[in-house]
């Protein structure tokens, strides 16, 4: 009981510890780590699993269920004609762009197969692998496994709100962000290689990193819940660049311009690859569906 209890109290004040140096003293709680004082604190990987999970679990909740599937005739008079419309007002505003005159899905009409709205509709109420299949052929196409899955796919999202979709792709920005965390301490790493640091120090640094911005999102989540959270919708995209710029400048020392101007950079260089990770994740979802 004994042993049971202080390692209860030791975790606490390891948790009140990391806290601090997290949120309050940018940059530290990687110093800290990198010069061996690792035993006050919560270890990089058990912090980023705990804080991640929460705020994946929030943000799962936060999504609203669908209690009811929105019915075929919904599907096709009230969605996709409206997006049909929609493109083809576009389409007036921009000449160079594609429309489709009978409603064909860009997935599907990418691949040669031009489906009309109303076919898809009723393909999606049966989407065997036969009539996936007789679909295909009966465009004079045969059906690879790509052009079925593209088909099969497109007549599935027909019959999910937008809601369940949502749902269905943060099941894969878990994933997304445990690989992106990487490629973040990489760019550090190319940065700073004059210093000549280990590819691990980035590394922690990447973790402590995102544990800050995924402790603000779940402020964020919290307060939405119960007020009115805009105000701090505007220090969410303020708050990381700033303690960014800050842990850069305790943990590698450099000057505040040059310290600024990699700010900048990773910035840019990491909104284009989250960027293209999220539409990656979205292209994947939907396939998986």
């Amino acid at each position: 009981m004994e042993e049971f209890l202080e390692g209860i109290f030791h975790f606490d004040s390891k948790v009140f510890r990391t806290a601090k140096l997290l949120l309050l003293r940018p940059g530290e709680l990687t110093k800290q780590f990198l010069q061996g004082h690792r035993m006050p604190y919560v270890p990089p990987i058990r912090l980023y699993v705990f804080i991640s999970f929460v705020f994946f679990f929030l943000l799962s909740i936060s999504v609203p269920h669908s209690s009811t599937r929105p019915s075929k005739e919904l599907i096709r008079d009230a969605k996709l004609r409206a997006a049909a419309d929609s493109l083809r007002q576009n389409a007036a505003k921009q000449p160079n762009m594609i429309v489709f005159d009978n409603g064909d899905s860009p997935m599907t009409a990418s691949l040669g197969m031009d489906f009309s709205q109303e076919e898809l509709v009723k393909l999606s109420q049966d989407p065997t692998p036969a009539r996936i299949d007789s679909a295909i052929r009966s465009r004079g196409l045969e059906p690879t496994l790509w052009r079925k899955t593209a088909l099969r796919q497109t007549v599935r999202t027909l019959n999910m709100s937008p809601e369940e979709m949502t749902r269905k792709w943060l099941k894969n920005l878990p994933i997304l962000m445990f690989v992106l965390m990487p490629l973040f301490a990489l760019l550090l790493k190319g940065l700073y290689l004059r210093q000549r640091q280990y590819y691990l120090s980035h590394l922690i640094f990447s973790i402590h990193f995102h544990c800050f911005v995924f402790v603000l999102f779940i402020v964020n989540l919290v307060l939405s819940r119960f007020s009115d959270g805009d105000w701090f919708e505007l220090l969410l995209m303020i708050l990381p660049a700033v303690y960014f710029f800050l842990a850069l400048r305790n943990n590698f020392g450099q000057s505040s311009a040059k310290t600024l101007a990699k700010v900048l950079l990773v910035m840019v260089s990491y909104g284009l690859v989250l960027t293209t990770g999220i539409i990656v994740s979205v292209l994947v979802s939907v396939l998986l569906l």
